[in-house]
């Protein structure tokens, strides 16, 4: 063997094992930061589908469900090897985009700086260490360009057209990827007729796998989402119908101010620095490789619009598949400063991106999803009634109840999912002598709800009394047990439900009665506290809903003159939640 050889041999040796301890270290940073268990929004509605093979929110996820299941049902508790399963998928797609670069800038100094960035932002940091379905599409992506980079012949391009349909199995924002690389490859490469016809093959041979949603429907799925029981109802569950409203109908004000959002938001997952190596590799790709650089614009500009036209909270990880591809940029522009790039400078930056994103990012013994759904459930009566006006309270509740055999005796009600068909058939499986209880009132509102669903002609007024009035009987058939309304924030339809019965503050549920009862709570029972990073949005106002409730029981008990239970409750709110706690003194009240 020539000494070249030799050499060339030891270098790749170095590379190897260089990134395999960089990939390690990833790995062990996503563990450390790990969440322990259930999480906010979806976490407990996912982990409950991916551990009993149903169907989840629209579009319902197949890949997603189908994956996790195996690893929601080893052995251990389900939702934190849900949760370890997007640590390691995250870290695959590490590892895919770090070969996506080597074909960009042949640089492994530079290639792990960029793939530490991508790896420790916030936009990928947050959803590798809980459940969730966007680290999925995360990896989707980089495997599409990936595969785009090492294109070769046609079986490579068979490769790309299977995955692109795989992929819109797990979330549909990989459209602005799939799509626009598509076309471009029938533009640039002009396959030919066998191979476009097979590549269409291929792409909804991977599409063909929401049949799931169908067949397990049919197969009596114990949570279907949406009821895709037939093709329309498939249709529409895969298309996301119930979630149009939210979808390209805002103000151009409002526009604006989601599109200044989402730039600072990926400007801060660049960590600012990065934004010169972007300028850098838009210039690069403008004059050495012009169709590229429209590729990757229409990428970017693509997804950017539809994430600021789509009004829901938690929309950061819908800008994933632009920062994938600006990531990529970023590599083309440190073909112009790579000489200035060494192990001295790389991994000082490589580190104060992990320090500086840490608190941002961390979910390491953050138990307040879980603790948050168990503090509904937990202080109330047997057999009792909960209707809950908040998905961040039902979510995690699906898991406690269905998973871990908690309070299986209550029935617990999506008050804003009664507002679909699919949901009343769940209940009448879930609760069969409750829901036969109510069967009268559910009919009448079901017929009207029909006519609302499939587009018939229908009056609002009407659907809205029948649901009241379902609502009541709901109350009427639990009074003697107990009825309770999960209630953190004013809610027309509930306070129209006997509106002459009383709301009594019961720990973080409103008791509802004829008579005003005054009931003891026991707050040292309450197990819920501040987690020591308060790092998103959605966490600060579920706790400060928490915090609300609280002080509405230590008002309500006040104004009856019980001044001891007042004053222990005030101690206890102080003492789990003193940064967000601003009740003022009992004298004062």
């Amino acid at each position: 063997m020539s000494e070249n050889k030799i050499y060339s041999s030891i270098q790749d040796f170095k590379n190897h094992l260089q990134l395999v301890l960089f990939l390690g270290i990833v790995f062990l940073i996503y563990l450390y930061s790990l969440c322990p268990t259930l999480y906010l929004i979806d976490s407990g509605e996912l982990a409950t589908v991916s551990y009993t093979l149903g169907i989840a929110h629209p579009t319902g996820y197949p890949l997603y469900t189908l994956i996790s299941y195996f690893f929601a049902h080893l052995p251990g508790e389900p939702i934190r090897n849900l949760n370890f399963l997007s640590a390691l998928v995250s870290v695959i797609a590490a590892f895919l985009l770090f070969l996506t670069l080597k074909k960009i800038i042949n640089h492994p100094i530079s290639n792990l700086t960029i793939t530490t960035l991508f790896a420790f932002s916030p936009i990928i940091w947050r959803i590798s260490i809980t459940n969730e379905v966007y680290i999925l599409t995360a990896l989707m992506g980089v495997l599409i360009l990936y595969l785009f980079y090492q294109l070769k012949n046609s079986r490579l391009f068979y490769g790309i057209t299977f995955f692109a349909g795989l992929s819109f199995t797990n979330h549909f924002m990989i459209f602005a990827i799939a799509f626009p690389l598509l076309i471009y490859l029938l533009i640039i490469h002009r396959p030919r007729l066998k191979v476009l016809f097979s590549g269409a093959a291929f792409f909804l041979l991977g599409f063909s796998l929401y049949l799931y949603l169908l067949i397990r429907t049919q197969a009596g799925a114990d949570i279907a989402w949406g009821n895709p029981c037939d093709l329309q109802r498939l249709l529409w569950h895969i298309t996301g119908r119930q979630y149009r409203v939210w979808m390209f109908s805002l103000t151009g004000g409002e526009i604006l101010t989601n599109a200044k959002n989402g730039l600072l938001f990926l400007l801060r997952n660049l960590f600012y620095i990065f934004s010169l190596p972007l300028v850098l590799g838009l210039f690069y790709l403008f004059h050495y490789d012009r169709k590229r650089f429209y590729l990757f614009l229409t990428i970017v500009g693509l997804n950017f619009f539809y994430a600021i036209n789509y009004a829901i909270p938690d929309i950061e990880s819908y800008y994933i598949p632009g920062f994938i591809v600006t990531i990529l940029i970023c590599a083309y522009g440190l073909n112009y400063l790579k000489r200035f790039i060494r192990w001295f400078i790389a991994l000082p930056v490589g580190l104060l991106i992990g320090i500086i994103n840490y608190p941002e990012c961390t979910l390491k013994n953050n138990t307040f999803g879980y603790d948050y759904g168990y503090a509904h459930l937990a202080p109330l009566p047997p057999n009792s009634l909960l209707i809950c006006s908040y998905w961040d309270i039902y979510s995690p509740t699906i898991y406690l109840r269905k998973i871990k055999n908690i309070r299986r005796d209550l029935v617990v009600i999506d008050k804003e999912l009664l507002r679909r068909t699919w949901y009343l058939k769940y209940l009448a499986r879930e609760y069969p002598d409750f829901y036969q209880a109510a069967e009268k009132e559910i009919n009448e509102y079901l017929h009207e709800l029909y006519k609302f669903e499939y587009g018939k002609p229908y009056q609002p007024a009407i659907i809205q009394s029948k649901f009241i009035r379902m609502l009541e009987r709901f109350v009427e058939v639990k009074e003697s047990l107990g009825v309770y309304f999960a209630l953190p924030f004013p809610d027309r339809d509930l306070n129209a439900v006997k509106p002459a019965y009383y709301r009594i503050p019961f720990g973080l549920n409103y008791l509802i009665t004829k008579t005003p009862q005054i009931p003891h709570f026991d707050f040292s029972q309450l197990k819920i506290s501040q987690p020591k990073f308060v790092n998103d949005p959605r966490l600060k106002y579920n706790i400060e809903t928490v915090v609300k409730m609280v002080s509405n029981n230590i008002h309500y008990l006040t104004q009856n003159k019980r001044w001891a239970e007042a004053q222990e409750v005030k101690a206890w709110l102080e003492e789990n939640f003193l940064r967000f706690s601003t009740v003022k003194p009992l004298d004062k009240l």
